[in-house]
C-alpha cells in the first residue's frame, strides 16, 4: 500500500514489527484500536499530522437512536458498479452511488472498490477529516462477516505504529533541496539552449536537451507527490501546486490522478489496472488476447 512503502526498505524495522503480532487474534478495526491502547480510538492522518480518532464516524441523525442495518459481505457484493456502488470501510457499509462521478481521485479508484472491503485503501487515501465529515452521509448500515487475514491485521498494525510514531510528516527541508536542484535543471537548460552559455554550440544545445530531460524526470517525481497529496498533504493545495507545474510538462494532474490511483487500488491486475494495460503496442500476458481490450 501507499502508507507502508514509505518505509518498507527499511527492513529490519518492518520485520520486528510483523514478528510482534500481538494482536493476531483480533480482527478488523479492533485490532487496530487494541494497537492504539485506547479502546474505540485509532490513528488517523489529517494534513500530515497524526491524530487519534474514534474508530467509528458518527451516524447521522436518520440513523440515530436505532439498530444499524445489518448486511454480509455477499449482499454488499451485489452493489458494484458505478450506479450501484457499495464499499465497505471498518466493518460499515457505504452507498456512495452519488458521489461517483464528483470523486476527486476519479471514477477508476472507487468503481474498483465497489461492493469490496476497502478499508485499507479507504485509510490510506484520506484524512481524519473525511471519516468525520463526509462519510456519515452514506452510511446504509454494518457488515456481520467481514474476514480479516492474518497478513492484513499485520500491515494495519505496523500502519498504526508508523502513525503514532509521525512517520508520515512532510519533510520540507527535502523538498525546499529538491525545487533548489530542479530549479538550476531548468534554468541552466534553458540556458544552454537558447545560447546564453555556450554560445549556440551545437554541444550546448545538446546538453540544454539532455538536462531539460533530467528536469522533466525530477518533475515526475515531485509530480507523484503532489498527486498523491504527500507534500503539504492538503488535497486542495497539493493539487493547485501539481496543476502549475504540469505546466512545464504538459501532463494532466486530473488524468494521471484517476489513472494512478486506479493502479494502486487494483495493483497489476491485468482487467482493471491501466497502468500495465498498453495495447496495442505490448501485451504482457497472453491472456489479454482471450478477450482484446485497450485500456479500461
Amino acid at each position: 500500500s501507499l502508507s507502508i512503502g514509505a518505509v518498507c526498505l527499511q527492513k529490519p524495522f518492518v520485520m520486528a514489527i510483523l514478528r510482534q503480532r500481538k494482536t493476531d487474534d483480533v480482527k478488523g478495526p479492533a485490532a487496530a484500536a487494541a494497537a492504539t491502547e485506547e479502546p474505540g480510538m485509532i490513528w488517523r492522518e489529517d494534513n500530515g499530522v497524526s491524530k487519534l480518532e474514534p474508530v467509528y464516524p458518527r451516524l447521522p441523525k436518520r440513523l440515530e437512536g436505532k439498530p444499524l442495518p445489518k448486511f454480509t459481505v455477499a449482499q454488499v457484493a451485489e452493489h458494484c458498479t458505478s450506479k450501484n456502488c457499495w464499499i465497505i470501510s471498518d466493518e460499515r457499509v457505504y452507498d456512495v452511488t452519488a458521489f461517483v462521478q464528483a470523486h476527486p481521485g476519479g471514477v477508476g479508484p472507487i468503481v474498483n472498490m465497489a461492493g469490496k472491503d476497502a478499508s485499507d485503501v479507504f485509510a490510506n487515501y484520506h484524512s481524519a477529516r473525511v471519516y468525520r465529515t463526509m462519510l456519515p452521509a452514506y452510511l446504509v448500515g454494518e457488515v456481520t462477516d467481514v474476514v480479516v487475514e492474518p497478513h492484513v491485521a499485520d500491515f494495519r498494525n505496523l500502519r498504526q505504529k508508523m502513525l503514532r510514531e509521525g512517520l508520515f510528516r512532510t519533510s520540507f527541508i527535502y523538498y525546499a533541496k529538491l525545487c533548489t536542484w530542479m530549479a538550476s535543471l531548468f534554468f541552466c537548460s534553458v540556458a544552454l539552449s537558447v545560447g546564453a552559455i555556450g554560445a549556440g554550440a551545437t554541444w550546448a544545445r545538446l546538453l540544454g536537451g539532455a538536462l531539460m530531460g533530467v528536469f522533466w524526470q525530477q518533475l515526475a517525481g515531485l509530480g507523484h507527490d503532489l498527486g498523491h497529496s504527500g507534500v503539504t498533504h492538503d488535497f486542495h493545495t497539493d493539487h493547485i501546486v501539481g496543476s502549475a507545474l504540469s505546466c512545464l510538462m504538459g501532463l494532466s494532474v486530473g488524468w494521471w490522478k484517476s489513472d494512478h490511483n486506479t493502479h494502486h487500488v487494483v495493483c497489476n491486475a491485468i482487467e482493471h489496472d491501466p497502468n500495465i494495460q498498453h495495447m496495442p503496442l505490448l501485451a504482457i500476458t497472453p491472456k489479454i488476447f482471450e478477450k482484446p481490450f485497450w485500456d479500461t
